[in-house]
């Protein structure tokens, strides 16, 4: 080996302080004493001074990525890039604006401060996709006029109607900014009150209210599948639209207490096939009560007792509610009137 220097043959057992300039930056040798006397290692030499090497470094990329965002701002006049977007000028501005989102705790104030003067909301405490399709339902509102809840948003583009019904829905879960946002499209309370007003939605409710009661009234239970239909009317896509608005809201809705007062398990947590069987089940051990029929398709009493084995089999993994409806049948089928067994955890279906 030669020294890079000097060019003279060298060993590294007789290594010398002197022969170190040559290697390249930042590593180097070093002599190190150990059991079989002086020899030669690399060595690392640890950084000194305050870091301004690596701040300049992470200076220049900001700017670097601060250019291209000014330039998305001004092509698109927003920062709610989808992170998976498809590089731009060879630049993955989706990607490094998710970056800086994820550590905006940590970013200096003054690159906080220059992102909130191209767009003030390029950080939101809501998902970057509502603020993106808030960006979308703006460009539309900008060039079509505000939208309308009196007409009940007639005219609209798919999309945009179905956003739209959906920030209806759960204005009250929305936060107040974003409530703001949404009255700069023309969706303010007054136009929401407007929406909820419109008469033939009240009709819808009527309807459907005068379809349920029949419908119980015929069968005992509003456990209908979504193709099922009463005198014309739609009842089964109805409810299955009414149970979603109740899954969403924080509370139940007047109409939904309106619902359970017909059918205590209108709106289960499992199921409505599940159910189905437990009404079919029911009325085989019993007899129809007194003016209710078997609706469509109602399932037979062979069907019903392999139901009932069913639940027996898969007892561990049923709702407690469920546990207390099966119970109760078992019950009603047992001959003392008693259930067979005393652990809340086991079948009483078992013997």
């Amino acid at each position: 080996m030669r020294c890079g220097g000097c060019r003279r043959p060298i060993s590294l057992r007789k290594w010398g302080r002197g022969c170190v300039s040559w290697l390249p930056p930042p590593l180097a040798f070093r002599l190190h004493a150990g059991s079989t006397g002086w020899r030669a290692e690399l060595w690392l030499p640890r950084r000194v001074g305050q870091g301004a090497g690596l701040k300049a470094v992470s200076e220049e990329r900001f700017q670097d990525g601060l250019g291209h965002a000014r330039r998305y701002v001004a092509r698109h006049g927003h920062l709610a890039v989808p992170h998976a977007d498809a590089p731009q000028d060879g630049f993955d501005l989706g990607r490094w604006l998710a970056n800086l989102r994820a550590a905006s705790a940590g970013l200096p104030p003054e690159y906080v401060r220059v992102l909130a003067e191209l767009d003030v909301w390029w950080n939101p405490p809501w998902p970057i996709s509502w603020q993106r399709a808030w960006h979308r339902a703006r460009a539309h509102a900008l060039a079509h006029g505000p939208v309308s809840g009196g007409d009940n948003l007639a005219g609209l583009p798919r999309w945009l109607e179905r956003w739209l019904r959906r920030q209806i829905a759960e204005y009250s879960q929305l936060a107040a900014e974003q409530q703001q946002l949404l009255a700069q499209l023309g969706l303010t309370p007054a136009e929401i009150d407007r929406f909820h007003a419109w008469p033939a939605r009240r009709r819808s409710v009527m309807h459907g209210l005068e379809a349920t009661h029949d419908y119980a009234a015929s069968h005992g239970h509003l456990a209908v599948s979504q193709l099922t239909s009463h005198d014309g009317f739609a009842l089964g896509k109805w409810l299955n639209q009414v149970r979603h608005r109740q899954r969403t809201a924080t509370q139940p809705t007047r109409l939904g207490r309106q619902l359970t007062a017909l059918d205590t398990w209108w709106n289960p947590p499992w199921p409505l096939d599940w159910q189905r069987y437990y009404w079919a089940t029911r009325h085989h051990l019993h007899g129809l009560p007194e003016g209710v029929v078997w609706w469509p398709g109602a399932p037979e009493e062979a069907q019903t007792q392999q139901w009932l084995h069913e639940q027996q089999a898969s007892w561990q993994h049923l709702h407690n509610e469920q546990k207390a409806l099966v119970g109760r049948l078992a019950t009603d089928q047992s001959t003392g009137g008693s259930p067979r067994s005393d652990r809340p955890d086991s079948s009483p279906l078992s013997s």
